[in-house]
């Protein structure tokens, strides 16, 4: 299981590509997963951009693959692993 940041570190953001139509439910659901900093419904090749707050960078393959990837409607991602600027 998971462990996920309490001081708001931002490991990822995760482009998701949703069915027509299942976008709001998407995102909704998405929203719930305790990972999760921020959902937001964008114009482009994704459907929603998804901000990850987690512990390790270990834990954003399970996060995609066993609760993002499982959201009804949701049919592809594409995850950006964030580093700081030095």
């Amino acid at each position: 299981m998971p462990t996920y940041c309490q001081n708001g570190m931002t490991d990822a953001y995760v482009h998701v590509m949703v069915e027509p139509g299942a976008v709001q439910q998407a995102a909704t659901a998405i929203a719930e997963s305790d990972a999760v900093a921020e959902v937001h419904m964008v114009t482009g090749e994704a459907d929603l951009v998804v901000q990850l707050d987690l512990d390790s960078k270990d834990d954003i393959a399970t996060v995609v693959t066993e609760e993002i990837h499982s959201v009804t409607g949701v049919f592809d991602t594409e995850t950006s692993v964030a580093f700081p600027v030095q």
